[in-house]
Formats: structure tokens, sequence, C-alpha cells
């Protein structure tokens, strides 16, 4: 690994108090910390990439109040690349991270954003909206972070601006990839095709359609590659050309919004309103969240002299606010109920149940991940009966999540409802039958279950394998012992 030319940032004050402050309080707040060890190879791989940023000089700002993840990229950043903390400024809330934003920006300083995709209870588009219209030629690269997001959200934040998207919780890897993958492609037809766009950007179209039509003559049917043909066609003013190839990378792709949103601009810039209506309308149904297009959607249809379909945009625009202000309160309240439920279950129970309050009607990763939690939380409250219920929702949302059916096995369980226990450890290996190699805990857990269900089998291959990982893990070998060797129990409890 190459040793780094260090420079000195400018050091905010304000903002060394805050990620202080997150310093302080991580401690606390671990149990859901997910940073596992870096692979030697990821680093090796995307170290160079990462060091040329920060010595150009880059930052990476980090619009959260996430501790977990900051000490994920602090991790990433600071314990695996050797790169110093001054590198990282962390800020809780938007109206800050503008202040950091200019300071940055006016030293000369590249900003990397990873920013929540819901702050304060509402979500960040406008503040995407404002860096994006702000620092246009900044090259400002933006990566949203969400527990989970859905494709209709996730197409509205791409359609303001955003470059990528970050799931939490993220390992040190899944940091380091996201880097490195943001700030150069790392497959040669995504490097040649950002090749033409700096092109077009520098109004150089002809270098621009020669690489574009270098990536076409290998691949085909690369519609990001028709997409940079395009907009080198319409610097050439050969507008024609461009809508084909347009319209050429819309037909070969399904989930690329550019595409209808270059359509759309040609149609619009030439005055063509039927045209430009018929592709928000598709643009629309791709990304349904974009309340704006709803209302430029029907005020097309009024000029269309149609006053009906104007009114059930209007109505459809009315019902997007209203979902996405219900989504926003639900993120809010599961906030809430995740910092509750380190320290009161009952209390975590109660903002779980609010929070599926706003996200139920959706069958989204979201509610599935609620009712886990609610589970997990009634579990810790003794209230087995009504932790299955929440289990069983959570698995009708996914169905394919073997630590749904563990979770759930654990809670029939504690109300000693041993086989109806055995029966969900079945399904749980069923999905995943690796679920309790490596993992002491899961393994005795299973292991225990099936020995009171009496499904001797089974306990003792999660028992057999916890002894060869833990030896002497809590009363394993007294469980294989009762087990026999010919399949037979001797006081085992029912």
């Amino acid at each position: 690994m190459r040793k780094r030319n260090a420079k000195s940032l400018y050091v905010i004050k304000s903002c060394e108090a805050e990620l202080k402050d997150i310093e302080e309080k991580k401690k606390s707040e671990t149990k859901s910390l997910y940073v596992v060890r870096t692979e030697d190879e990821v680093v090796n791989k995307y170290s160079d990439l990462i060091y040329d940023f920060v010595d150009n000089p880059g930052i990476f700002i980090l619009i959260t109040r996430d501790k977990n993840f900051y000490q994920s990229v602090k991790s990433a950043i600071v314990l695996s690349l050797g790169i110093e903390q001054e590198y990282i400024k962390v800020v809780p809330d938007l109206t800050r991270a503008a202040e950091v934003l200019q300071f940055f920006i006016e030293k000369d300083v590249k900003p990397f954003l990873f920013m929540e995709h819901c702050l304060d209870s509402e979500l960040t588009l406008s503040f995407l909206r404002f860096v994006r219209s702000s620092y246009k030629k900044k090259g400002i690269k933006v990566a949203v972070l969400s527990r989970e997001l859905n494709k209709d959200r996730l197409f509205q934040f791409f359609e303001e601006g955003a470059d990528s998207f970050l799931k939490k919780p993220a390992s040190i890897n899944a940091v380091i990839q996201k880097i490195a993958f943001m700030l150069k492609p790392q497959c040669e037809a995504d490097s040649l095709v950002q090749e033409a766009r700096e092109h077009v950007e520098a109004h150089r179209f002809e270098e621009a359609v020669s690489v574009a039509e270098s990536v076409l003559h290998k691949w085909p049917k690369n519609a990001a590659a028709m997409v940079v043909l395009g907009d080198a066609k319409k610097g050439l003013a050969k507008r024609q050309e461009a809508l084909n190839a347009y319209v050429s990378a819309e037909r070969n792709s399904d989930n690329y919004l550019e595409p209808l949103q270059k359509i759309v601009m040609i149609h619009a810039e030439d005055d063509n309103k039927p045209e430009a209506l018929k592709y928000l309308v598709k643009l629309d149904r791709m990304s349904p969240l974009n309340c704006n297009r709803k209302i430029k959607i029907a005020e097309l249809h009024f000029d269309q002299g149609d006053p009906l379909s104007a009114e059930k945009y209007f109505d459809c625009a009315i019902h997007s606010a209203q979902e996405e202000a219900l989504s926003v309160v639900g993120e809010m309240s599961l906030d809430i109920a995740e910092l509750a439920a380190a320290h009161d279950p009952k209390m975590a129970t109660k903002y779980y149940r609010q929070s599926l309050d706003f996200v139920k009607s959706s069958k989204s990763q979201m509610a599935m991940n609620i009712y886990n939690r609610l589970g997990i939380s009634l579990r810790k409250q003794g209230l087995w009966h009504e932790a299955v219920e929440a289990y069983a929702e959570a698995a009708r949302f996914a169905p394919g999540d073997e630590n749904i059916q563990y979770n759930m096995a654990l809670a029939y369980t504690d109300a000693k409802k041993y086989p109806e226990g055995a029966e969900k450890m079945s399904q749980a290996l069923g999905i995943n039958p690796e679920m309790y190699k490596g993992n002491p805990d899961i393994a005795y857990n299973m292991g225990e279950t099936f020995f009171k269900a009496r499904k001797l089998r089974e306990a003792k291959q999660c028992l057999k394998h916890l002894h060869e990982i833990s030896p002497g893990y809590k009363d394993c070998e007294d469980m294989l012992a009762k087990a026999g060797g010919n399949g037979r129990a001797t006081g085992v409890s029912a």
C-alpha cells in the first residue's frame, strides 16, 4: 500500500464537536453495529482511488445522526485505509450541512456526501435539489442512506440527482466499495461512457461521439452509451439523431430513467406537447412519486382539452404527497422505537406499532423489518403470543427470510411450545441449511429447541457442530449425552 502525502484540512470546530459527541455516545448504542473485518483484497484493490480523492483534496461529509454508520465509515477510512480522521466530517442536520458544504467548496475541497434519505421528519430531496442546482459543475458525489428504500422512492432520489444508494447497516467493505465505485466506474464499458460524458461536458462533441460509438460497437445494447451519444449529437445540433439515440436507449432498458427524461426535454424544447405528454406519462409510470411531474401532466391534459384526465393526475399528486408524509412520519417513529428499545422494550413496542400504522399498507421491506423488531421487543417482555403474531406478519412480507422463522421459533421456545418451535427451526433451516454454522448462539438455540421437542437427529446435528466450534459451551455436552447414540433420549423435558 503506497504512502500518502498527507495534507491538512481546514477544521470547523463545531463540526468536530458534533463528531466528538457521536464518539462519546456510540458505546451505549452498538447493539446493531454492523462492522466486519475489512478484507485485505478490498483495501488493496480500491485504496489508491480513495487516496487520490482525499489528496486532491476531498472530504467525506456524513449528513446523519446514525452513530453506527459513522463508526463504519471511520473504520473504513481511518482504521483500514490509514487516512486522517479530519477527512471525515459529521453534521446532524441539513442547515448545518449547507454551511459545511459551502465552506469546503470555497476552499476548493471536493465534498463526497453520505446523506440520510430522511432527517427531522422530512425527506432530504429538497437538500439534494439544492446541492445539484447550486454546485452543478463541482462534481459532488451523493450517496443516499437508508435501511430500506422501495423502488419508487429510489427512483425519486435518482431523478433529483443522487449518484448511488447505500443500505444500512453497512459493513466496512461495503463503504469502501461504494466510495470506489462512485469515484470511478469499475468496468470497461462504464469507464468509457464516463469518458464520453466528460467530453460532452467540455463541449468536445465529436470526441464524445467517437467514444460512444466505440462502446456501442462492442456492446450494442448499452443504453448509457446511447444516451451520451444522444447528448453529443444534440450538442452538434443534430436533434433528430439525438432523439433517435434517446429512443433507442429507452427501448433497450427497463429501469433507466435518463432516456425518458432526455426525450421529454427534446419534445418540450420543440413545443411538441402531445409527444412530451406521452413520454411524461411513461416516466410517471416508472417513477410515480414525483408530484410536480403529475401536476405538469395534468397541465398538458388541460392543453389537450381533457379536464377529466387532468383531475385524475391532480388527485394523484395530492395522494403521493400524503403518502410521502406518512412514510416520513413512519420513519421517525421507527427511529424513536430503536432508541427506546435499548432502555425500555414496552415503550419501544408503542413506537414500533405507531410506525407500522404508517407503513403497514405497503408490502415493503420496512414493514417486514418493523414487524420483526416488534416481535423482538415483545419477546423481551415475555409476551410470546403477541411476538409470534408479529413475526407471522413479518413472514408474510418476507416468506424467504430464515431469521424471521428463527425468531418465531425462539418465541415458541420461550413459551415452552417446543414442537412449534422445532417446526419453525426446521423451516429456517429449510431456507438456509447453513444458518447455524459458525455461530455458537444459533447452534445452541436450535439444538436446545430440537432436543426439547424430541427431534434428536436434528438436535445432535446442531449440538455436534457446536461442540466442534465451541467446546464446553453451556450444557451442550450434557444434552448430547442425554440424546444418546441410539436416537433415544433420557431425561428430556417435554
